[in-house]
Parts: C-alpha cells; sequence; structure tokens
C-alpha cells in the first residue's frame, strides 16, 4: 500500500485553521475563535419550549480538546430588555464535557426552555472551552444577528 497517497488524502480532509467549512460541514451565524476551537453559533427557528442555538465548531490545533455544550454561559433578553439565564434543553442529562480531536470539526443544536418570548440571546462562546476572557455573541430573532455585549 503506498502510506504516503493515504497520509495525503487524510490530510486533504482534516479543518483548515481559520477556514470556518469542511467538506461535511458549513458553519453559518456567528463567527469566533476561542483558543484552538473555530466556533460558529446560529439562532434557528424558536420551538414551543424556547429559542433553538446551532453550534458548529472545528480544532484548529493538532491535539485534543474539551468541548463542554452544557456549560455555555446562554442569556436570553426580552423585548423589555429583562435578561434571564437560559439552560439547554436536556431531559436525560447527556450533556457533558467531550474531547474533539485534532483537525476536527463537530455540531449540535440545543433548546433552551424559556415561558416568555426571547428576542435576542446572547452566548458566551469562551465557556465553551473554559478559556479566557468572556466572548458574547448576540442573536435576533428574526431581524439577523447582532454582536454584542451582556452586562
Amino acid at each position: 500500500m503506498n502510506y504516503s497517497l493515504v497520509l495525503a488524502v487524510l490530510a486533504g480532509c482534516a479543518y483548515k485553521p481559520g477556514s470556518f467549512a469542511h467538506p461535511q460541514s458549513e458553519f453559518p451565524g456567528q463567527r469566533a475563535t476561542v483558543g484552538c476551537l473555530d466556533i460558529a453559533v446560529e439562532r434557528r427557528t424558536d420551538l414551543p419550549i424556547g429559542p433553538v442555538l446551532g453550534y458548529q465548531f472545528a480544532n484548529r490545533c493538532d491535539h485534543p480538546m474539551t468541548i463542554d455544550l452544557g456549560a455555555v454561559a446562554v442569556v436570553g433578553r426580552n423585548a423589555q430588555g429583562t435578561d434571564v439565564g437560559l439552560r439547554p434543553y436536556d431531559p436525560l442529562a447527556e450533556l457533558h464535557p467531550v474531547a474533539l480531536d485534532g483537525r476536527n470539526v463537530g455540531g449540535e443544536s440545543l433548546a433552551y426552555p424559556t415561558d416568555r418570548a426571547i428576542t435576542q440571546i446572547c452566548v458566551d462562546v469562551a465557556t465553551l472551552v473554559h478559556q479566557g476572557a468572556p466572548q458574547w455573541l448576540c442573536l435576533a430573532s428574526t431581524t439577523g444577528t447582532v454582536v454584542g455585549s451582556v452586562p
């Protein structure tokens, strides 16, 4: 077997840092880089229980890194400007930290239950990997995406 050909083919499939693209994955929404993680967050169509966020992420480094979707700080804001902390819908307690191998990609969609209409939802993407200063991405419900900060 020609191992140099196999390595060349495999290298062509690896994630290219900063590209926010992969043959099997698109990265729609607001984009950010936190340490080894390139991440895009997209607000999807709300469900009756609350807003839904789509996460697409890629490890830009050669070593594995831990991603913790259950620990991501998420804040919803209603039309009156009232903020409420949101937790993902996880009735079976399946969200836990997982390792993402180097140069690999992943994604997940999560619903955030609430009893009020949320006009804007903000995510601190730094909490996804427990690194660095807060890095908030804020997404509006129907008018598009807005990058902002949460007090």
